[in-house]
């Protein structure tokens, strides 16, 4: 590996220990590579035949009249139909008023002068939340418009917005898609796709190189999420935050400590540690 400086040295302990659900790790995986598209939206959306025939990271939408918006992937499917995916670790970011701006914003897009209404096509804006954010303890939520007074008839205006859940864990392909998501090793991942494309920029020099100088570029920058100073070590603490949210949502389901160890690539013994100082042992 080609020699790093003593910032990248300090960044490499954060890159082993970001997760999909991280932007900046998410955008890097995603970029360019419809294959993991498709996977992603072939398995929310269970239609396994679906082809991306186009897609952009961190796309910026104008917006001449007022706030503007950076999609994380903008996505279109041979079928026609437009997507907007965004990864949010934030409850605060993934309110259903942001899911309705994305989805507005998506229309602002497709319309063209002259364009016939019923040329515009569907649009799906899926947010990939680390949080259950409305507690159903459900993998998916589907938001879609419907008409009271016709016995609540779908109204087809063709435009969805979901919610995936990757707190979530089940054995079914969803549920793999969401551990892979939270998980920072790469030989732990179900799907090979993700886990090739993680494992590049974990483990190979040029992807590793290729973080670092992405996070130095976020450094000099002075912005990602929030973090204007000691860039690494803000990512490292809001992984390790993360993880600790993630263990105690996990204790208080009552799962095994050895479940939770795996699935956090915590210790065993940590994992008990903080189960009896957060009273959630058992």
């Amino acid at each position: 590996m080609e020699k790093l400086t003593v910032h990248q040295k300090d960044f490499l302990e954060a890159i082993g220990r970001l997760r999909l659900l991280d932007d900046t790790f998410f955008h890097s995986c995603f970029e360019g590579r419809a294959d993991c598209m498709e996977l992603l939206v072939r398995i929310i959306l269970k239609k396994p035949f679906l082809v991306v025939t186009e897609m952009h990271t961190q796309q910026e939408i104008p917006n001449l009249y007022g706030r503007e918006v950076r999609f994380d992937v903008f996505a279109r499917d041979a079928d026609g139909t437009e997507y907007n995916i965004e990864v949010q670790r934030s409850d605060e970011g993934a309110v259903p008023k942001r899911a309705r701006f994305h989805a507005s914003m998506l229309d602002t897009m497709s319309v063209e002068k002259g364009k016939k209404w019923k040329d515009f096509p569907p649009t799906v804006v899926i947010f990939i939340t680390e949080d259950d954010i409305f507690g159903g303890n459900r993998p998916i939520y589907h938001s879609r418009r419907f008409i009271e007074e016709l016995n609540y008839q779908r109204f087809e205006d063709e435009s969805d917005i979901i919610y995936v859940n990757a707190s979530y864990r089940d054995d079914t392909e969803l549920g793999w898609l969401l551990h892979d998501f939270n998980c920072t090793n790469p030989e732990e991942m179900h799907y090979k796709v993700l886990a090739d494309r993680a494992r590049f920029f974990k483990t190979n020099e040029h992807g590793v190189s290729r973080m670092c100088k992405i996070m130095e570029e976020i450094k000099a920058k002075g912005v990602e999420e929030g973090v204007t100073q000691g860039i690494a070590q803000g990512i490292a603490q809001g992984v390790a935050e993360t993880t600790l949210k993630i263990i105690k949502r996990q204790l208080k389901r009552k799962e095994d400590y050895a479940v939770i160890a795996e699935d956090t690539d915590t210790p065993i013994d940590e994992v008990i540690r903080i189960a009896k100082e957060n009273g959630l042992a058992y």
